[in-house]
């Protein structure tokens, strides 16, 4: 769907506009998913439910890539 979403902004801005709008990915964001989810190259960042009502998980979606 993030490719998809891109694709439609490619259509509307030229390349270089599109690739600077940034998307977020609103699924079911949790840290035994965010590395993965993060390495798609047409995801810039999430946004985060749940998951940030408990403290350790919430600490570990912000330190992915450590």
């Amino acid at each position: 769907m993030c490719l998809f979403i891109r694709e439609i902004l490619s259509d509307i801005f030229d390349k270089e506009k599109s690739n600077e709008i940034r998307i977020l990915y609103g699924g079911s964001v949790k840290p035994a998913n965010v590395k993965e989810l993060m390495q798609n190259e047409n995801i810039d960042g999430a946004l985060v439910g749940g998951a940030s009502l408990k403290a350790e998980d919430f600490r570990d979606l912000v330190n992915f890539g450590e």
